[in-house]
């Protein structure tokens, strides 16, 4: 594989498959959150999660989605660039 992209090389439709993929666990969620200072019980409170929501359990940071989304696409999207500028939704 190689590594980045020029933007002449993205193809519009094109879908880009990062790999490898990664399994969220309960402790890589509590240490998001203790490193961006989220102390919400939704997010690190198990009894708490149980009691409040339809869930049953704790909930990822959705920052946390983000930022593992937007690492496993440095190959493609990132890989030759100086730096990203922006993010935009489509």
């Amino acid at each position: 594989m190689q590594f980045g992209r020029t933007y002449e090389e993205f193809e519009v439709g094109t879908v880009y498959k990062h790999w490898p993929g990664k399994t969220v666990t309960e402790y890589d969620d509590h240490l998001f959150c203790l490193l961006t200072m989220n102390h919400h019980p939704l997010h690190m409170d198990a009894n708490y999660a149980e009691r409040t929501t339809d869930f049953g359990k704790n909930v990822v940071v959705g920052n946390y989605v983000y930022s593992l989304l937007l690492g496993m696409s440095v190959p493609d999207v990132s890989g030759k660039a100086i730096a990203n500028l922006e993010i935009e939704s489509p």
